[in-house]
């Protein structure tokens, strides 16, 4: 094995196939000790419930992101203000990797995080 494959992460389905590997491969003699064979089961348990959170909160965000962008959307006729001053009539929205920013009549393009002040036209 060569490092670059050892320093990959061990999946839930690979931890599966070696913990039943481990187990067929075992002496019925000699078998392993409930004590590891517990703590091995804990792990996989864990590791379960791990990525199930990830799921989980992969759908928050992205239910989160939908309704960031509804709102935003209501921003457009409005007047914003930055925190340096620039004003203008929101006439767009822009969704660039993660940043949303607010298209100005007079051309500029504020990041959603500097508007200071929205308010009716």
């Amino acid at each position: 094995m060569d490092v670059a494959s050892a320093s990959q992460t061990l999946g839930k389905d690979e931890f599966l196939k070696l913990f039943t590997y481990q187990l067929r491969s075992q002496d019925p003699l000699n078998p392993m000790d409930s004590a590891s064979f517990t703590a091995q089961l804990a792990q996989f348990s864990s590791l379960e419930q791990l990525f199930n959170m990830n799921d989980r909160l992969e759908d928050i965000v992205a239910y989160q992101t939908s309704l960031n962008n509804g709102v935003v959307a209501g921003l457009i006729g409005r007047i914003a203000r930055t925190y340096e001053g620039v004003t203008g009539t929101v006439t767009g929205v822009s969704f660039e990797e993660g940043t949303t920013y607010l298209i100005l009549d007079n051309d500029e393009r504020v990041a959603l995080g500097e508007v200071q002040e929205i308010y009716a036209k």
